[in-house]
């Protein structure tokens, strides 16, 4: 698995994480960038990610569709 795949399946386990606390789905992307960023602190790589990376991966993902 390359870095690149790690982050984005983190990302989708965030967003499946979050998805029920939130109230509409254009606050998820949100939801889920301040949370890497909060876990980033624990990692020894931390994961540099966009708020437009996550925007992207949300809106392909076909649970939350």
């Amino acid at each position: 698995m390359t870095r690149c795949e790690e982050i984005d399946l983190e990302i989708r386990r965030q967003a499946l994480r979050l998805y029920p606390c939130c109230v509409a789905l254009f606050e998820l992307p949100l939801m889920v960038y301040a949370q890497i960023k909060e876990d980033n602190t624990t990692r020894r790589n931390p994961y540099r990610v966009s708020e437009a990376r996550i925007r992207k991966i949300i809106s392909s993902m076909p649970e939350l569709n």
